[in-house]
């Protein structure tokens, strides 16, 4: 399909358009609802916070799924996967699939963390859960300072209400997945990040970078550009040139340097270079000449364009590593060759990505109620389903479209924030963007996308605070009132 199609397909409207125009004019009355108590910043983060954890231990109750502990031959999610790694981690085997041969499918920092909590504490799901509610309360609170940092602490509050009772990162409090870690720490190194643009003064910051941002990938490997942004940050605040190559090289070098451990495992077992996981051959599926946005392709056969005798002997001798290496490289051969298809081709996955529509359904629900995969006794009514998902899609919808209009809205207001706030705002626009690049690449999985929703709250937070605080409706009516007479 072409891009506009995909483009189209995202501003069409139903009825998640009239309930977003009816939040935004809530929100313009609600501040003539007098609140009644006068709360400190400290008392109302910790509601906020409580709420979140009231809600997300409620869906713990709620939920009849439960992660795997060992080995499933019928059916094993990603989730169960994950778990089964942590608990092996444990009795000293080292990510092997259940026939014993190694893997490296994902990468290895959540199950790492949790696997010493397992040590520590003994493998129960509860030390799984109780882990996950802790990580939510560091997002939520990381959430807090980033949005406090670039704009005040009352839009910070906001930002932190929203995070909490998200549906999403609630839904997912029972799974054991990747992203309850990688927030918290992409959070810690972004606000040490945004901390030194605004003036402050960090020991060390381009090690603790290197370290926090290299862990963060450890953990989801989307991250990897932050290389990049640190150096697009230091060009912001204006530092030396040699300063902002230094910056970049020494970030990317010691997040490497993290994972080096990981690398020489893999380059042990299959000879050739995996830095985080075995993708190339599966990257390669999504980004070749017979691909969409939405579906995969089998590599070209003999005869075809773009064949690859290595690719196509590797799948035969069912050899992952050089599946790998030869994926990556047919994958790299492909786009240089065919830039505006692969352009367009990877347009359409990025607008795919960020979608509202119900395509996938809502993950964490999925990953749940899968078959098999919870308690027959305690299944899901197709109604309390249906509540449950469309919560989660009107919630996303409205957060996309005021994410729209409060990019408008910033930029209207620009001339009005401090430099330093500005600077923020443009790191957090170059995180939104290289990870919307690398999803070109990246197969469409809207769980990719859930990092950064929390980000997008922040100038939605702004937004809101000018609905909330500042506009008057009475403001309006002498303007129209003008353009009514003039006209």
């Amino acid at each position: 399909m072409s891009v506009s199609h995909y483009f189209f397909e995202l501003f069409k409207t139903n009825h998640f358009t009239w309930w977003f125009f009816l939040w935004l004019l809530a929100l313009t009355f609600f501040k003539v609802v007098p609140f009644p108590l006068r709360l400190s910043t400290r008392n109302v983060l910790a509601a906020v916070v409580f709420l979140g954890l009231f809600l997300r231990l409620a869906w713990l109750g709620f939920s009849s799924y439960t992660p795997l502990t060992t080995w499933n031959s019928q059916h094993m999610l990603e989730s169960d996967v994950t778990n089964v790694h942590a608990i092996e981690l444990t009795q000293g085997i080292w990510f092997h699939w259940s026939d014993g041969m190694p893997e490296a499918r994902r990468p290895i920092g959540y199950p790492m963390l949790l696997a010493l909590a397992y040590k520590l504490f003994g493998a129960n799901l509860w030390v799984a859960y109780t882990l996950n509610l802790l990580l939510y309360v560091l997002a939520a609170l990381l959430l807090f300072l980033i949005t406090k940092l670039i704009f005040s602490e009352r839009i910070a509050l906001l930002a932190a209400f929203f995070f909490s009772v998200w549906p999403v990162s609630i839904y997912s409090i029972k799974l054991i997945t990747d992203e309850h870690l990688f927030l918290p720490l992409w959070y810690f190194g972004l606000y040490l990040l945004l901390r030194e643009v605004k003036g402050s003064k960090i020991r060390w910051p381009l090690f603790w970078y290197g370290l926090i941002f290299g862990y963060a990938t450890m953990t989801r490997t989307h991250s990897i550009f932050m290389p990049f942004v640190v150096a697009f940050a230091y060009f912001l605040v204006k530092r030396p040139w040699k300063k902002i190559v230094f910056a970049f090289f020494a970030v990317a070098i010691l997040m490497q340097a993290v994972n080096l451990p990981w690398v020489i495992r893999n380059y042990s077992i299959w000879k050739v270079v995996v830095p985080y996981t075995l993708t190339g051959y599966g990257l390669y599926t999504w980004v070749n000449g017979n691909a969409t946005a939405e579906m995969p392709a089998d590599p070209p056969k003999k005869g075809e364009s773009g064949y690859s005798e290595e690719l196509d002997q590797a799948i035969q001798a069912k050899d992952v590593g050089l599946q790998h290496q030869y994926g990556a490289r047919e994958m790299r051969r492909w786009i240089l060759g065919h830039p505006l298809q692969f352009l367009k081709l990877g347009t359409g996955r990025m607008l795919v990505f960020i979608g509202w529509n119900r395509a996938g359904g809502v993950w964490p629900i999925w990953h749940q109620y899968y078959p098999g995969s919870f308690d027959p006794k305690r299944p899901i009514a197709p109604a309390v389903r249906e509540f449950f998902e469309e919560t989660a899609f009107a919630f996303y919808y409205i957060l996309l479209f005021s994410f729209i209009f409060s990019v408008v809205f910033l930029v209207r207001r620009w001339e009005f924030i401090d430099s330093g706030s500005r600077a923020c705002a443009w790191v957090l626009g170059a995180c939104l963007f290289f990870w919307l690049a690398g999803q070109m690449v990246i197969f469409a999985d809207r769980k990719y996308r859930y990092p950064l929703e929390p980000l997008m709250m922040i100038p939605v937070s702004f937004f809101y605070d000018f609905l909330l605080h500042e506009f008057r409706w009475e403001k309006i009516a002498p303007r129209w009132t003008r353009v009514k007479n003039n006209a």
